[in-house]
Order: structure tokens, then sequence, then C-alpha cells
């Protein structure tokens, strides 16, 4: 019986550590903070499951307002957490191969993972999204219709109808705000649907851009 629990010990060591933060991770952990305030409570440790170690940084969350009226999108918001940490960590990135998210909300808790590589990937794309958000504030709908899949049967006056109709009932789009993505499989393929905030003169409404992972290609915007 101690032979296999020394065994399961050596296949799977979990090592966590709350204390030790460098300058770079305390401003990366505040930039998170300052978008959904809250209380956070930081580790850093490391993992070794069958001889492969993994380095990793878990941000667990609490009472945000933020995250308690987006339940329907705290996925999304999870992988804005990871990434608001990851891309400020600038040369400190290689420390870690994964970083971690919980999320305590008064009625559940949820726990996420994300690899530098996935993070890494959604970092590389972000100025095609603020392209593709300029494109949708500036009207520039010629060029918002090339940014789309060929396999997408859509025209530039199909986009500047929507996006008319919208204008007239709650006003123009004053800006765009990232807040976050997720992974997904569809029949066009992987994706990354990324979750922003179009922020319109009236209202403030969510806009989905669902882009190609192999390619950087829209597949479709949707405003829930």
């Amino acid at each position: 019986m101690k032979n296999r629990i020394l065994i399961i010990f050596l296949i799977c060591l979990i090592s966590c550590n709350k204390t030790v933060n460098t300058d770079i991770e305390i401003n990366a952990v505040q930039q998170v903070l300052n978008f959904y305030n809250g209380v956070c409570i930081k580790y850093k440790g490391f993992e070794v499951k069958n001889e492969i170690k993994k380095q990793y940084f878990e941000l667990e969350i609490s009472k945000s307002d933020l995250l308690e009226n987006s339940i329907h999108n705290i996925e999304s918001h999870s992988a804005n957490i990871a990434y608001l940490f990851y891309s400020n960590l600038k040369n400190e990135k290689l420390n870690y191969d994964e970083i971690r998210v919980k999320i305590n909300l008064k009625e559940s808790t949820q726990e996420f993972k994300y690899s530098a590589k996935e993070l890494e990937e959604v970092e590389k794309l972000q100025s095609d999204i603020n392209k593709i958000n300029n494109y949708i504030i500036s009207k520039d709908y010629n060029s918002l219709q090339q940014k789309f899949s060929t396999s997408i049967n859509i025209k530039t006056e199909n986009i500047k109808q929507l996006f008319t109709l919208i204008e007239n009932k709650y006003g123009v789009v004053k800006k765009i705000q990232f807040q976050g993505f997720r992974f997904a499989h569809t029949d066009y393929g992987d994706v990354i649907i990324f979750n922003e905030a179009l922020c319109l003169e009236k209202i403030n409404a969510e806009i989905n851009l669902i882009i190609k992972r192999d390619n950087k290609q829209i597949i479709s915007i949707e405003i829930p």
C-alpha cells in the first residue's frame, strides 16, 4: 500500500505557494482588479504529472459585482482574467506554462485553466481584433467584409444593413471593449469566440466575433 501511495505521489506532485510575487506579477494582478474589482488571492506553483513539470499561476477572484452580474458569460470572463494577467507579464511570460482562474460567486465556484500557448495565440490575434473593431466604429464595411472567410457568402451591403439597423435604434457605436473569449469547434472548424461589449449611445450590448483559428478570418459577427 505504501508503494502504491509513493507511485501516485511521484506521478502527480503539486506544489502551491501563496507568497513571493515579482513586481511585474503584482502589476499584472492589479490590471485584473482594475477591470473586475473584488478580491484576488494569488497562488504560484508547479505540478508534475507523468514526469512532465508544469509551472502555473492561479488567480482566485471573489466579491466581483461584474462577475456576479455576468454569470452567463463566466467562461469568457475567466479567459479575460487569464489574458489580462498573461498579457501584462512582459518578459516573465516564459515563467508559466498555464494560468489558472478560480471564480467564487455567491451561488457557485468555477475553475478554469488556460495554457500559455492558448493565451499567446489570443495575444497574437489582438491586432486583428482591433482592426475589426475599428472598421465597425468607423463604418468601413468594405474592409470589414474582406476580413470574412471566403466560405461565408456575405456582402458589404448585408453588414451595412445590420449596423445601420442597430444605429438607428440605439445610436452610433462609441467604442468596443474586449471582455473575453472561449474556444469552440464548429462546422467551419476550430474557432475562437471573442466576447466584447458594444458601447452605443443609448445602451451597451454584447457582440461576438467568431474567428477561425487556422487563418484568422471571420466566420460570423453575432449581436445576441
